[in-house]
């Protein structure tokens, strides 16, 4: 801001307000996206530890991992992106689930089955009958439950020390807007009381 108008080092209320819209307007646009990251980052969080009580359930309601499957999918979808590290965390388990499920589904929804036939039959021998199956489901092993929940539970306390961290970021945006409101408000009383003095010896 220059502090010459029109030839006087006089500077008016309305440049004071000018300067101070541009000074603020950069730091309200960081601290909203800081804002935004930070909300986003706290919805990855809960996805992550809803996906790891999903798990730990898993060792005693004796549910398959189609419902964890869905959560970690949808989790990627949604977070990957802005969060690359949840990709990174949960790709490897996508892809193992993906392939268990893909290989049931593969052995098709029949299956052929030898059956005797009844004794007495004077041909003997047996038949080939075609009956329906139900997939097997797809389990996973405490272990794999464990190593699967520690690293989530790992990633969640990753980003907790992030979120620590924008915090003390939306706290500095936060303390450079007081700064630019205080800086306004001493100079525009400075200038008001220039202003009063002039009037003041003129009359």
């Amino acid at each position: 801001m220059s502090n010459n108008v029109s030839g006087s080092n006089f500077i008016s209320n309305s440049e004071i307000l000018t300067w101070m819209q541009e000074k603020t307007d950069g730091i309200y646009g960081h601290m909203r996206d800081a804002m935004d990251t930070s909300n986003n980052r706290a919805h990855a969080e809960d996805a992550l530890n809803d996906i790891k009580n999903q798990l730990l359930q898993m060792k005693t309601n004796g549910k398959d991992a189609t419902e964890v499957n869905a959560a970690i999918h949808d989790a990627i979808a949604k977070y990957g992106e802005e969060f690359p590290e949840i990709s990174k965390c949960l790709q490897g388990f996508a892809d193992d689930l993906d392939s268990r499920f893909a290989e049931e589904a593969a052995k098709g929804t029949t299956q052929r089955t030898m059956v005797l036939n009844i004794p007495g039959n004077l041909r003997g021998g047996s038949h080939v009958e075609v009956v329906g199956r139900n997939p097997d489901p797809v389990t996973l092993d405490e272990k794999q439950i464990d190593d699967w929940a520690k690293a989530i539970g790992d990633k969640v306390d990753g980003l907790g020390k992030q979120d620590q961290l924008g915090l003390i970021n939306i706290q500095e945006f936060n303390a450079q807007l007081n700064q630019a409101k205080q800086t306004a408000s001493a100079l525009m009383d400075a200038a008001d009381k220039a202003a009063n003095s002039i009037i003041s010896h003129i009359s």
